[in-house]
């Protein structure tokens, strides 16, 4: 099995031989949420015992590197931020800039609405 990566979705996808083409022969054999992979019923039913425990095993591996993934943008933040400050003084192209400061205002923002709901900023 394997798993491909659609937007917000990831395919689990089985692969099998065809001995009439003499070539392998995928097929989805499910969905899960990119952002909480769960395996549902339908997906379960459609999986052998093995690919059952494959599934498990590739959600639980995905979920930590998610995990960890989030925690060095968080604790690598600081520097990214200086980093792009230089930048923001040092660049010519202020069209490019303007854009981006734009998304990054948007997400400055949500972020500052988290770290006051955990109480983390005054």
């Amino acid at each position: 099995m394997h798993f491909r990566f659609r937007k917000n979705i990831v395919q689990v996808v089985r692969t099998t031989y065809d001995p009439a083409t003499k070539r392998p022969r995928t097929e989805i054999v499910g969905r899960l949420l990119r952002s909480d992979p769960k395996a549902d019923p339908e997906l379960m039913l459609a999986c052998t015992p093995a690919e059952i425990e494959e599934v498990h095993r590739w959600i639980g591996s995905h979920m930590k590197t998610e995990a960890v993934a989030a925690e060095h943008a968080a604790r690598s933040l600081a520097g990214q931020m200086a980093k792009a400050g230089d930048w923001f003084a040092a660049t010519d192209d202020l069209d490019a800039a303007r854009i981006l400061a734009a998304e990054l205002h948007q997400q400055w923002s949500k972020l500052r609405s988290q770290l006051r709901r955990r109480r983390l900023l005054e």
